[in-house]
């Protein structure tokens, strides 16, 4: 059922460096069919079509994706396009700016476009009980349990449950295995999803407190501001900082980030020998390995726990377990 206040922030800005080679500069993981005949983008735009309608749906971007928004069915009133990237916070803001200017008693679901949800029903309840959360003045992130000890992910630490929101008491950076094993543990901690839901006046509050150069310079003029806005993420500049902060746990939804080549393969039905397979692969015993190909057939023999990912424009083998590095290749 759709709320008329509520609207979706899509951020479709991410570059997917952890992704390459699929990934690419101007052809990032979000418009990327990895999972079917649709993008993870098209994906999300109907996940949540069910609960928002198109009129409600914001896309905040930039100039080189501009190509990639077509066809989307959004409003081009409602696609925000960033002259050059400067991270979540100045994202969000310009578009709860925005959306305030039309509608005050707006609630924004800010989501971003290139992750998975499998489990759309439960999705869609998790999302209300967050949208009610929200009403009353808190900034509400979705927290996933783990279900494994995952050094890819920032963490939630929360505390008691009150009227079924989780007080976070602390944002935590990803963290080393030593760590993540401890978390997986205590049973007080979630992975940060980056999905969050708050009121717009909610959060353009939080932003005059904690970012008032942001708020000033995007209230006074977006475009001509943009080069002076400090390059900073929502979760540092505003949520480590807000005492309004709740997690409202998004169990069984069926979630990945899709944000190495490792989380996609937990995410990928396997075949014989826990391997994956994509394009002409000849596969002569070997297990556990990842085999990604579109342009020429890949031989594998013998091969034990790799990843390999060949296109027209690169070839990557890494051991499994490894594929985090990936965004540091550009590096070398």
């Amino acid at each position: 059922m759709k709320n008329n206040n509520l609207y979706a922030v899509i951020l479709v800005g991410g570059s997917g460096t952890r992704f390459w080679p699929l990934s690419r500069k101007d052809n990032p993981k979000q418009f990327l069919k990895i999972f079917g005949k649709e993008t993870l983008f098209q994906k999300t735009l109907k996940r949540i079509r069910g609960v928002v309608g198109t009129k409600n749906t914001y896309l905040v971007s930039n100039q080189a994706y501009k190509k990639h928004l077509a066809g989307s069915g959004v409003p081009l009133r409602n696609i925000l396009l960033e002259p050059q990237k400067k991270n979540t916070a100045a994202a969000i803001c310009w578009a709860a700016l925005e959306i305030y200017k039309s509608d005050p008693d707006a609630v924004l679901a800010v989501l971003p476009s290139d992750h998975l949800v499998v489990k759309e029903k439960n999705f869609h309840q998790v999302l209300n009980r967050a949208v009610d959360a929200a009403k009353k003045d808190h900034l509400v992130t979705l927290g996933i349990v783990p279900t494994r000890p995952d050094t890819g992910f920032g963490y939630l630490k929360v505390g008691s449950s009150k009227g079924g929101v989780l007080k976070v008491q602390q944002f935590i950076e990803k963290p080393k295995l030593a760590k993540a094993k401890q978390f997986l543990r205590s049973k007080n901690y979630f992975w940060n999803s980056g999905m969050f839901i708050f009121k717009a006046a909610t959060i353009l509050a939080e932003f005059k407190r904690y970012q008032p150069k942001i708020y000033r310079l995007l209230s006074e003029n977006a475009k001509v501001n943009w080069s002076k806005l400090p390059e900073i993420s929502i979760d540092y500049g505003i949520m480590e900082h807000s005492k309004k902060v709740v997690a409202v746990a998004a169990k069984d939804i069926g979630w990945s980030d899709v944000g190495s080549w490792d989380s996609l393969c937990e995410v990928l039905p396997k075949g014989k020998g826990g391997n994956i397979f994509r394009g002409d692969v000849r596969n002569i015993d070997s297990r556990n390995i990842l085999a990604w190909g579109n342009n020429r057939p890949i031989a594998a023999i013998g091969l034990k726990d790799l990843i390999i990912v060949d296109t027209k424009e690169a070839l990557l083998i890494c051991q499994r377990g490894s594929s985090q590095a990936v965004k540091n290749v550009k590096k070398i």
